[in-house]
């Protein structure tokens, strides 16, 4: 799409034409639902929000990775400044083997640095099988969205979904089932909108409520990111062995004797903001549209 043009009968705005390269276009929209990924396209035609900050991910398939079953998960600054590296098992032995880092430009490196150094060395690397055969193997992945929602999610005939919005998980990154859950609730605000014939911005603000209500608390989680972010390796060992095998049944009193045998074994760790770091750490559950 390269082109919206508003459409107004009578002063009322109707909905957009929408132009592009293809023999389908023009097309006109009564609503359009943004679900282009971080180039966030409605975004910058119609200039509703700044480009948001950005972090990279990049993985590569690799065979006959030894795994049992579950996902390996790593926090590990020397190889990802400030994000995470994985280990995600396939079937037949496969297995996507990457990271998230905001040392964009060192992405490749340091994830090669990682296999090369680690349980992964000399296990054969493949091109994914979408990519054409014969091409020079390297691995795929993107730019994905850390800087939160966007401030305007919805206006005039528009809403933003997924990654277009900046719904990720603040401290992980993982963004599928946000824009699923967001992708819900923009056909659902967007079919009662239409029925009613009434498409403008003021009409489309309940979808804005509804993924406010759903989604996880994003400003406390960005603040608990920094604070995990400024964390030793020797301080992150700690806090994971305090953590219980199983985190989903903690209660409050199970959270708080976290709490305590950390402070009891680091004090130190009070001054560098362990708590928000804690909480941040249990927003990225599952449960909570977590990575």
């Amino acid at each position: 799409m390269t082109e919206l043009k508003r459409q107004e009968i009578d002063g009322v705005f109707d909905g957009w034409i929408c132009e592009g390269k293809g023999d389908q276009f023009p097309i006109f929209a009564k609503v359009v639902i943004d679900a282009s990924g971080v180039a966030g396209v409605c975004s910058k035609l119609l200039k509703l929000n700044p480009r948001p900050e950005v972090i990279a991910g990049m993985q590569y398939e690799v065979l006959e990775v030894p795994s049992d079953g579950y996902l390996d998960f790593y926090i590990w600054p020397k190889y990802a400044e400030k994000g995470y590296l994985w280990m995600i098992p396939k079937s037949d032995g496969r297995a996507n083997i990457g990271l998230v880092t905001e040392n964009k430009k060192g992405a490749v490196k340091a994830l090669d640095q990682f296999i090369e150094d680690g349980e992964f060395k000399g296990l054969e690397m493949i091109n994914p099988p979408w990519r054409k055969e014969g091409l020079k193997l390297r691995g795929f992945g993107g730019t994905i969205p850390i800087s939160g929602p966007h401030e305007v999610t919805h206006f005039d005939g528009i809403m933003l979904v997924g990654d277009a919005a900046g719904f990720t998980s603040p401290l992980f990154e993982g963004g599928s089932h946000l824009a699923l859950k967001s992708a819900a609730f923009a056909a659902q605000t967007a079919a009662e909108a239409i029925a009613v014939g009434d498409v403008s911005a003021a009409n489309l603000a309940i979808y804005a409520n509804r993924w406010k209500t759903e989604f996880p608390p994003y400003e406390k989680i960005l603040k608990g990111k920094t604070a995990l972010y400024s964390l030793s390796d020797s301080d992150m060992s700690l806090m994971g062995n305090c953590f219980p095998e199983e985190m989903s049944s903690m209660g409050i009193s199970g959270k708080a004797m976290v709490g305590i045998r950390l402070l009891v074994r680091r004090p130190s760790l009070y001054f560098k903001k362990i708590i928000p770091a804690m909480l941040a750490f249990g927003y990225s559950r599952a449960k909570y549209y977590g990575w």
